[in-house]
């Protein structure tokens, strides 16, 4: 049998699956939940520092 004739059984009885997808699919849902915390702090991280000012929390940062 030749190279050829090799190469192209193996490739009609592989399985190809995807090692990248599961990969993407998680930094996708990391940058997904960095925005959030992102657009969260941008809408109340004022109220945030206010209460820890007010707790006496703010200046252990």
């Amino acid at each position: 049998m030749s190279l050829q004739m090799r190469y192209v059984e193996t490739m009609i009885h592989s399985e190809h699956r995807s090692r990248h997808l599961p990969l993407a699919a998680l930094g996708l849902a990391g940058l997904l939940a960095a925005f959030l915390i992102f657009l969260g702090w941008m809408r109340f991280g004022s109220e945030i520092f206010l209460s820890l000012i007010d707790s006496g929390l703010a200046y252990c940062f």
